[in-house]
């Protein structure tokens, strides 16, 4: 497996991996919602826009990606996380993913050691990231790796089928960096 990060990493070199990604980690299961390519597109570009990603790679396969941002990019944070921690010097997993087949391999946990390992602490002394209440996954695998619950919001999400709106409850979840 190999990791490209930082700087060696442009949106579009991968953005339709990306795209196809996203989409397929968000729009299937018992999550499942609509996602439409351009605007997932302009929703990752503007993850790149400010700030960046680690790719997970086999061969020419990318099979998971971890994206960042400023906590400022977020913008359903709730204001209790907002009066308890300086979101100047907050990063924010803005995305997790990893391919459904690849899932339960350990490369999501390899995704966040890396970022934790490599995270600017002259910048950042927060770590934030905000996953479905009901992704028992992933948030056992973010309480494994040291972060913890801080706060809850309710999300309208549109099912894939475009039905209906669902109220995800996500919560979101804290680590100090120093």
């Amino acid at each position: 497996m190999i990791f490209i990060n930082g700087n060696k990493l442009k949106f579009e070199t991968y953005k339709n991996d990306l795209v196809n990604l996203y989409i397929d980690t968000f729009s299937a299961g018992k999550s499942f919602q609509y996602h439409s390519e351009e605007e997932t597109a302009a929703y990752l570009q503007s993850i790149f826009d400010v700030g960046y990603g680690i790719l997970a790679m086999e061969g020419n396969d990318l099979v998971g990606a971890i994206l960042l941002t400023p906590l400022s990019f977020d913008k359903l944070l709730p204001a209790e996380i907002s009066k308890n921690f300086d979101v100047k010097r907050s990063v924010y997993v803005a995305e997790m993913m990893v391919e459904k087949p690849k899932q339960g391999q350990g490369i999501g946990r390899r995704l966040l050691t890396r970022f934790l390992k490599e995270a600017d602490r002259n910048q950042f002394d927060h770590a934030f990231i905000r996953v479905w209440v009901e992704n028992d996954a992933a948030v056992g695998l973010y309480k494994k790796m040291g972060f913890e619950v801080c706060s809850t919001i309710v999300q309208p999400i549109l099912l894939a089928d475009k039905s209906e709106t669902f109220d995800f409850e996500k919560i979101y979840l804290h680590q100090q960096l120093n």
